[in-house]
């Protein structure tokens, strides 16, 4: 059953569609027909590779190729010491994290698991939905971005891999828990059972990676293509170089207006600033080290934000208030420490290269 759209979201929708048409029509009529056909040619580019790929993706996705992550998983888990509850937990999170987590919770007030391995197994949980999740993200990204594309999920994925290791290393070499002792819950080389997807038909699979295609297509036309169209507009006028004027002289290097607009484009989505990262990567505005910088420095204001609107209110009623506020300020607080470290070598590189 469909989940129904509040009516002030409605409206918001419908009002920013109206401001989308508005911008569009501003835009295309203050520019000179030569550079009208270029934008139009480099958006057809654009919307062709995002919806090819994420059409393809969703196809590895729903015929159930990217099962090599629970290939992952079965040794990190017996690695870990963890209960067998755990471990199918983690492996459920691939599907569902609010699965995953009612899994964790109710084993934990049955004294099936200790605290500790709750909160383990809570934080793993998360690295392998956001993997999970990220995939249908990933594919218009990389679709428009190519390398810096790439280039960015490695670091995300990669820092994530790194918490989750972290958590499984302490957990392995801390004593095996009473609770799991005494109700003889098996760990080690316990094998977590598998969460088993049916097989979709190939005519099931191709409507949908059409539909996701489509979704993605749909939000293209409305939010990235004003903001693209809004880019190359500023480009054009040359405001992008009078910015450069009130911009530090220490940051301008690292920070140009082009980085400042992805990184507020950001907040539309990853979609909308790989759409703009487009429009100046295409024009050799700035290269991909700017890109990866300005998608990183996105996510210091993006990730609060969703933490404070989706993923504390959501843990601290999957879980005990204080055991999902733990959870999500561990990952959070992790998460932006890697991306700190991230930006920082990034400038230190942009500093060495340009110096």
């Amino acid at each position: 059953m469909k989940k129904s759209v509040p009516q002030w979201r409605r409206w918001c929708w419908w009002g920013w569609c109206l401001i989308a048409v508005l911008l569009t029509a501003f835009v295309f009529s203050q520019l000179p027909l030569s550079v009208n056909l270029k934008v139009l040619k480099r958006l057809i580019r654009l919307t062709l590779m995002v919806g090819a790929a994420t059409f393809i993706g969703t196809i590895f996705e729903v015929r159930n190729w990217t099962g090599f992550a629970r290939l992952l998983l079965k040794p990190l888990i017996n690695f870990a010491r963890l209960p067998q509850i755990v471990g199918a937990a983690m492996i459920t999170a691939l599907f569902s994290n609010h699965a995953a987590g009612g899994i964790l919770a109710g084993s934990f007030a049955e004294d099936r698991i200790s605290r500790f391995e709750m909160r383990v197994g809570a934080i793993c949980n998360s690295y392998a939905a956001y993997v999970s999740h990220s995939f249908r993200v990933m594919y218009p990204v990389v679709g428009a971005l190519g390398l810096p594309g790439l280039y960015y999920f490695g670091l995300i994925f990669g820092s994530g891999l790194l918490i989750t290791l972290t958590a499984l290393t302490i957990c392995r070499f801390r004593p095996q828990s009473a609770i799991s002792i005494d109700n003889g819950i098996v760990t080690g080389d316990a094998t977590p059972t598998p969460v088993i997807k049916k097989m979709i038909s190939w005519p099931e699979t191709i409507f949908r990676a059409w539909s996701r295609s489509r979704n993605i297509l749909i939000r293209v036309l409305w939010v990235t293509v004003p903001l693209y169209l809004l880019a190359s507009y500023f480009n054009y006028i040359g405001i992008f170089q009078v910015w450069k004027e009130f911009v530090p002289e220490i940051a301008a290097p690292f920070f140009p207006p082009e980085v400042l607009a992805i990184m507020a484009a950001r907040l539309g989505g990853l979609v909308s600033a790989a759409g703009v990262a487009f429009e100046f990567y295409d024009h050799g505005s700035i290269g991909s080290a700017h890109i990866l910088l300005a998608l990183l420095a996105g996510n210091l204001i993006t990730n609060p934000i969703r933490m404070l609107r989706r993923n504390l209110p959501t843990a601290m009623g999957i879980f005990p208030p204080r055991d999902g506020f733990f959870i999500v300020m561990v990952m959070q607080m992790s998460r932006l420490l890697f991306v700190i470290l991230y930006i920082a070598i990034l400038i230190a590189w942009l500093h060495l290269h340009q110096g």
